[in-house]
């Protein structure tokens, strides 16, 4: 019995040690039982933006609605504002009488001409295709905007995969002196 108890001990402490260090990415919380395609795909929310200078909390803007990016299993997805009645809001503004009479009428015109027509609602609910592949290694995610004016896809940046959890995820773009964070939840 005592060796039994032994052997138990020795198996768990070998598992712990393997598998408490067995993480992908610099911020994953450890062993993840689905592969990197298998936690991306789906619906992701984008909940933070950081860079060296800025930081935005989208739940600060939360009353307007959410930008959510779609990951699809044939590596094609999209980019989408779900509105929150914010392009309504925006459709029915008297854009003229909110920008005040000025004295160059022109100007008033072709604001009010531009503006007045817009269906905000159709703009912001427009979804923005794109492609995206794992490098190699599985450390960068590859983004391919979609062109419709060309009928192409063009390469946007390599993302590195900072983590790549079940629920949430981070991405990293630098070039030069610039870095964006990106992180997610779905």
């Amino acid at each position: 019995m005592k060796r039994y108890i032994c052997s138990i001990v020795a198996f768990t402490l070998m598992f712990v040690a393997v598998f408490s260090s067995c993480k992908k990415y610099e911020e994953d919380y450890g062993l993840m039982m689905k592969s990197p395609k298998g936690r991306l795909v789906g619906t992701w929310k984008i909940t933070q933006l950081d860079s060296d200078t800025m930081s935005i909390k989208m739940s600060d803007y939360a009353m307007f609605g959410e930008l959510q990016m779609t990951f699809e299993k044939d590596e094609t997805g999209y980019i989408k504002f779900k509105d929150n009645g914010l392009g309504e809001i925006l459709s029915d503004i008297d854009w003229e009488e909110m920008m005040g009479e000025m004295q160059d009428s022109t100007y008033t015109d072709s604001i009010d001409a531009s503006l007045e027509n817009l269906d905000f609602a159709s703009l912001l609910s427009t979804e923005t295709k794109f492609k995206w592949a794992f490098d190699d290694k599985k450390e960068y995610l590859k983004f391919d905007l979609y062109d419709s004016e060309s009928n192409s896809y063009t390469h946007i940046a390599d993302m590195k995969i900072l983590s790549l959890c079940k629920s949430d995820c981070k991405f990293r773009y630098e070039e030069d002196s610039t870095r964006v964070d990106v992180s997610m939840q779905k």
